[in-house]
């Protein structure tokens, strides 16, 4: 007879087990299973480290709620999590109050607090939501400080409050949008600050109390406030092991005063892994280092990215397509909305027109002043359907190249993607996000024994080809592994 094992009969200790589970988004599940039974109640109530993950806005009286959980997490470390609501500007005192009283209640127990995020778009004065922080001026045990009230000032800096609300926190993660810091920037091995334009000398001081940072995140990059004029000697994190870039549109009066770009003054020989995101994305020729210092580089993410894109209309498109195959470590490329065929060809592409079929994107972006122009010369990686005489052999670009992820919504980068596996048998590995994989099965015919893109039925055609869909996902996973995107990059 089969034996069947109740949940009634589980031991304590599996009980906690399967709430702490469920406590991941928030500790409000805890309230319900304390009310299953008398033995549940005990479980939850035996096991402080259940209490820990305090979310206060998930309960109706988050300031009680927070109290509760403060209690019952006893000696544990605890992380809280503020996810403001959106209110409107008469119920804006009222919630003010509320997350007054509940850093209160924080600062009362900040020796236990192990991570802060606050999340709100809609608060008008956020240094007053953390400025009780500055009660208890000691956070001993304080890793991770996240404060997001979105892109609200027009230029970020380095700079922190005054006095720092916080003087004794040993912070490894820092993250900043829209609010200037309340700890200084010391020891971290995780840095986001969006927007960020600061002087020289403020980011290379933070550069060197935190010798170990790993992760540098920049959204909205902005240029430095040291006019170009000065020379400055380049910043080394030889730490740092992922960067993440996004870039400032900036207002085409800033072409009339130059100043120093901070990328173009960062040298990080160890970093692997490089994340590009937007249309405003500067020449790289000219405010990054050169391809070659990239020795260790493994992986390379475009989300939302212009390869190429016009300045003005008086001066030359940026292309960026000969730098970033010169990148020639990469062996994963992550295509997240972003051009494919015109940075990594097929041999059916090779002899396309590609540039004039790509969607121009309309951003203005003049950093091109920030370097003299560079001596002419041919780079061995360049790639031109305008000019075959000097289209490489298509292996040579990114020749460690192993794995593919690629999220998209025209077919025809499916179709890139599977004459791409066809002709690199050394890509082991295709990453593809849920859209993507339909395309696979419903997107791409037979016509004429040609793989293409299904005809569109709504276009008038003077006839319409006989066709054939194929089941392009089955033919891909016999040549590579075909897995979920699951990751996300660095910037949304």
């Amino acid at each position: 007879m089969e034996h069947r094992t109740d949940i009634a009969s589980l031991p304590s200790e599996i009980l906690a087990q399967i709430f702490e589970s469920a406590t991941i988004t928030g500790t409000g599940c805890l309230k319900t299973y304390s009310a299953v039974s008398s033995r549940w109640r005990a479980s939850c109530l035996d096991y402080p480290h259940l209490w820990t993950n305090i979310r206060p806005f998930e309960m109706r009286d988050a300031v009680a709620w927070t109290a509760v959980s403060l209690e019952r997490s006893q000696s544990c470390l605890f992380d809280v999590t503020l996810h403001l609501p959106r209110v409107n500007p008469r119920e804006q005192p009222e919630l003010m109050s509320v997350v007054g009283s509940v850093m209160l209640l924080v600062v009362q127990h900040v020796h236990r607090l192990h991570r802060l995020t606050i999340k709100g778009t809609a608060v008008a004065n956020p240094e007053e939501i953390v400025a009780p922080l500055q009660n208890a001026q000691r956070a001993p045990n304080l890793r991770v400080l996240d404060l997001d009230f979105g892109d609200r000032s027009n230029r970020a800096s380095m700079t922190t409050h005054q006095t720092p609300l916080l003087l004794e926190a040993p912070l490894s993660s820092l993250r900043l949008h829209g609010v200037l810091s309340p700890v200084a920037f010391i020891g971290l091995s995780r840095l986001e600050v969006n927007g960020l334009g600061t002087p020289y000398s403020a980011f290379r001081d933070v550069v060197v109390a935190s010798p170990l940072l790993e992760e540098l995140i920049l959204p909205k990059l902005r240029l430095m406030t040291d006019l170009q004029s000065t020379s400055l000697p380049p910043i080394e994190i030889p730490s740092l092991k992922r960067l993440a870039l996004s870039f400032h549109k900036p207002h085409p009066s800033t072409s009339l005063v130059p100043y120093h770009n901070l990328i173009s003054l960062l040298y990080v020989p160890n970093l692997e892994y490089l994340e590009l995101v937007g249309g405003n994305i500067p020449d790289l020729s000219k405010c990054f280092q050169d391809p070659g210092v990239f020795t260790k580089l493994r992986t390379l993410r475009l989300a939302n990215a212009s390869i190429f894109h016009p300045v003005t209309r008086a001066e030359p498109e940026i292309d960026n397509s000969e730098y970033l195959r010169a990148l020639s470590t990469v062996e994963e490329l992550q295509f997240i909305h972003s051009h494919t065929n015109y940075l990594l060809p097929t041999e059916h592409d090779a002899g396309q027109q590609l540039r004039s079929r790509l969607p121009r994107t309309r951003s203005i972006s003049n950093l091109g002043f920030l370097r003299p122009e560079p001596e002419p010369h041919t780079h061995p990686h360049k790639y031109s359907p305008e000019s075959p005489e000097q289209q490489p052999q298509l292996l040579s670009i990114f020749p460690d190249l192993r794995s593919i992820s690629l999220d998209a919504l025209p077919a025809s980068q499916v179709l890139w993607l599977y004459r791409l596996v066809l002709e690199r048998p050394e890509i082991k590995e295709v990453r593809l996000s849920p859209v993507t994989e339909r395309h696979l099965t419903s997107s791409l015919v037979m016509v004429d024994g040609v793989l293409q893109t299904k005809p569109h039925l709504h276009v008038k055609r003077l006839s319409t080809p006989e066709y054939q869909v194929v089941d392009v996902g089955e033919l891909l996973r016999e040549k590579v592994a075909v897995r979920k995107i699951e990751a996300d990059g660095y910037i949304q």
